[in-house]
């Protein structure tokens, strides 16, 4: 059986990997959760489940057939053929993503100094290329610790909000109902947490290339255990400190849809320390973010031209396309950009993990998988 320590590690790198961007903001969790009121709440249940269960049959898979790396993990369960579009659309997510930080960077830098938004994405494109030139290794050797730092931040700020606007919070859970949402679907509040699971389930991937230790099915359901639990529990923390401003969260005229957080944070008075200490994570925390997700694209340009000098001219490239895509906002970016990705992710990844997967490590013998699939 794999120590503790292991699946601490592997559960951690799963939150990482998905707790991170536009989620550390609270957008992401305002536009597929906030969204539905009081409805909400059915789809961050329906999240915790998904994010729980399905990491479960993923690094149950992984471990089965010993297929850790990404490459090999989808191939397998998609076919060589769709494996290229998952590529494109997954290339397409992380400069999204990037994108997202570098807006969110931007943005806080024009709340708090009041500068023109332009001038703040030049400053976030400056700091970004010092971070990944001098800093890559220290960020990448600390990211279970700075996921632990930005779980515990992300709560201290939520419990706070919560608190401080418990009213505001009590009001919209009882009367604010949006069942169709941003879907414009009666179930809406039910599909989205499967969209928003599946562009996220990217992470899964991320995990299983830590999990090589987890010796057991009882070692991959604990872990799993402990990162779907973790992030559930802060997507519904996030969810109740955004509820109670509702009308000003899920409005992009408003400032406050860019940064529900920070600005759930002043609106309700909290400690100006706290403030303080959020602005400096969110700051850490995108930047982290943003390391992580510019070197998975490096490296396998890197490993694919067999030239480590395309790496700063790959890193250029990825963040001036970012900076560009993050002028439009991050509100649009994830209402639009997002929800565009989602689905081809729900058609690429997840929908083939809960069958494939699912039939191949729970329905069929665990032996027929490793003979068939394993290396």
């Amino acid at each position: 059986m794999a120590s503790r320590v292991v699946k601490v590690s592997v559960g951690l790198t799963y939150v990482g990997s998905i707790a991170a961007g536009a989620f550390s903001t609270g957008v992401e969790v305002v536009h597929f959760f906030t969204y539905f009121g009081s409805l909400g709440i059915f789809s961050v249940l329906l999240a915790a489940l998904l994010f729980t269960l399905l990491p479960v049959v993923g690094l149950e898979y992984a471990r089965l057939t010993g297929f850790y790396d990404y490459g090999r993990f989808v191939k397998s369960l998609i076919g060589k053929g769709p494996f290229i579009a998952f590529e494109v659309v997954y290339v397409a997510l992380v400069m999204l993503f990037i994108s997202a930080v570098m807006a969110a960077g931007g943005q806080l830098l024009q709340s708090i100094l009041g500068i023109n938004q332009y001038y703040g994405l030049a400053v976030m494109y400056a700091i970004s290329i010092v971070v990944i030139t001098l800093g890559r290794r220290t960020v990448l050797g600390a990211e279970a610790s700075l996921t632990m730092i930005k779980v515990s931040i992300i709560t201290l700020a939520t419990v706070t909000i919560i608190t401080l606007s418990w009213s505001r919070v009590t009001y919209s859970m009882l009367h604010v109902i949006n069942s169709s949402g941003w879907l414009n679907n009666p179930l809406g509040f039910l599909e989205s947490p499967i969209l928003y699971v599946s562009y996220n389930l990217v992470g899964l991937p991320a995990m299983a290339s830590v999990a090589q230790d987890l010796r057991s099915r009882r070692d991959v359901v604990e872990a799993s255990l402990i990162g779907g639990l973790t992030l559930s529990s802060m997507i519904a923390l996030e969810y109740l400190a955004t509820i109670g401003y509702y009308d000003l969260a899920t409005n992009p005229s408003y400032r406050f849809a860019d940064l529900p957080l920070y600005y759930a944070l002043l609106y309700s008075k909290a400690p100006y320390g706290l403030v303080i200490l959020y602005v400096v994570f969110l700051y850490i925390a995108l930047l982290t973010a943003l390391v992580g997700n510019v070197n998975s694209i490096t490296y396998r340009a890197e490993v694919a031209l067999r030239r480590r000098s395309v790496r700063p001219i790959v890193t250029v490239i990825m963040l001036t396309v970012a900076a560009v895509i993050a002028t439009s906002g991050l509100y649009y970016i994830v209402a639009i950009g997002y929800t565009y990705l989602s689905y081809a992710f729900l058609v690429l990844f997840t929908i083939p993990l809960a069958s494939v997967g699912v039939y191949r490590v729970f329905i069929r013998r665990s032996r027929t998988v490793e003979g068939r699939y394993g290396g």
